[in-house]
């Protein structure tokens, strides 16, 4: 893989290879990469004459070695746009979907176009039907939050290399689907489920059963990948509220990646929680996730118990600042057990609670379980970025104390915190387990009512 090196280094950021020092790199020098190895929780990569140099000095161009066909995506752009840029800082989502082809151009202003249902659908159909036969699964993936007010194109070779570059890949094209996720967290909540609840109130479904029916017709199918705080906008999504309603069978599985939701949205029927950031006084969540068995044949919900990401975020639904113990009395320092994390707990409060009901059809997989029975050889780090964490915080949380949950943690040590939060995009078992979710999909074009058998 090829990379440019970031800064100037020194005998701390470099090391040498068996062939003994060379001078060292620095600033704007190219690189190439061939594998990777860790030191403790630092990450170093290996160069081709052996030198190692710490991986956060290094940028890597993640669609190295890729054919031009495996390089180009589609970036869908679900925020405000002025002359076609988008807007950075915080805006309302549009009432339309724009787009661009990705990757960007380097030498020219990133700008999205509108999107148009029916021409859109047949460029993305034909880009996946260019690719061999077993290619056929196209991906909308739904990021996360932002730490850092952005686009979050920086994932997109992170997802490439993850699935495109596995052997038995099976996935033809993704479209990145951009959403202003930004904001304190206290506000963010509420504006990220509204703006779900905008988009399928303004008929912005259309655009993916338009697409889904045409990959249908070439014998693709179209899939959904959402990941940790996108689950927000998921929510209002197939919740719109009185009056409306989403659209069936769009897309073929879907995929919930560390979803940070309250584990109450798998309740049968849902859940109606207190937003306390507005102070009891309302408006209530809504937490629903039975809608997406609608949306999807198969819903699949990975999770991790021992992402400290989502413990915290689940720590910030409690008003208490001094306390986070769990109490099951409808007040403020109750808060936590209701927010706890569908991402950290799977469906093990519901085997634990025999007052909890769970929602039939949703498929649960723990992380540390497939890492744990992957037959796969010893992994590169530079493709498999998962690290285990075992901070003991996190295993007094799973019994109810919180109150060894920091959130200055999550910047002390952010890179490493990051990194296992995002093992979707890294961690070879993980991409593994998806695509054999995808080889048991079996694309069914769709029949026309008049030539439907009669039964």
């Amino acid at each position: 893989m090829e990379g440019i090196i970031n800064d100037d280094l020194d005998q701390r950021s470099q090391r040498p290879g068996p062939n003994g020092a060379r001078p060292f790199f620095t600033r704007g020098n190219p690189v190439t990469v061939t594998r990777a190895e860790r030191d403790g929780r630092a990450l170093w990569y290996i160069t081709s004459d052996g030198t190692k140099v710490i991986a956060n000095k290094v940028e890597l161009n993640a669609y190295s070695g890729l054919s031009s066909a495996d390089q180009s995506h589609f970036f869908v752009c679900y925020r405000a746009q002025t002359a076609g840029v988008p807007v950075i800082e915080m805006a309302d989502a549009p009432d339309r979907l724009f787009f661009a082809n990705l990757p960007p151009s380097p030498n020219r202003e990133f700008k999205v176009m509108e999107l148009f249902p029916e021409v859109w659908a047949t460029a993305v159909t034909q880009a996946a039907s260019r690719l061999p036969e077993s290619r056929k699964h196209v991906f909308v993936y739904i990021h996360g939050f932002d730490w850092e007010p952005g686009l979050k194109l920086d994932l997109v070779p992170q997802f490439v290399q993850s699935y495109l570059a596995h052997p038995q890949n099976s996935v033809a094209n993704v479209l990145y689907f951009g959403w202003p996720s930004y904001g304190w967290r206290k506000k963010a909540d509420d504006r990220s489920i509204g703006y779900g609840e905008q988009f399928t109130r303004n008929g912005l479904f259309k655009y993916f059963e338009v697409l889904s029916s045409k990959l249908k017709e070439a014998g693709k199918t179209l899939n959904l990948v959402v990941h940790s705080f996108g689950h927000q906008l998921l929510n209002g999504m197939v919740n719109p509220g009185g009056g409306h309603s989403i659209p069936t069978g769009i897309f073929e599985n879907i995929f919930l990646m560390a979803p940070d939701i309250t584990h109450l949205a798998v309740q049968k029927g849902g859940v109606q929680l207190r937003n306390m950031r507005r102070k009891f006084k309302g408006p209530h969540f809504h937490y629903n996730y039975t809608p997406l068995k609608q949306l999807a044949k198969n819903v699949h919900i990975y999770y991790d118990p021992s992402d400290y990401l989502l413990y915290v975020s689940s720590k910030q639904f409690n008003l208490n600042a001094n306390s986070a113990a769990f109490d099951p009395r409808p007040d403020a320092e109750g808060l936590t057990t209701d927010f706890r994390n569908l991402g950290s707990y799977g469906d093990e409060i519901f085997k634990n609670d025999p007052n909890l009901q769970l929602e039939d059809g949703f498929n649960f997989y723990n992380v540390l379980d497939i890492i744990k029975n992957s037959t796969d050889p010893e992994p590169d780090p530079l493709y498999y970025g998962f690290l285990d964490n075992t901070d003991e915080a996190m295993t007094q949380a799973r019994e109810g104390d919180y109150s060894g949950i920091k959130l200055l943690s999550t910047f002390w040590d952010r890179h490493f915190l990051m990194n296992h939060h995002a093992y979707l995009f890294s961690c070879r078992p993980v991409v593994a387990h998806v695509l054999e979710r995808l080889a048991a999909t079996a694309p069914q074009p769709d029949i026309r009512e008049e030539e439907a058998p009669i039964v």
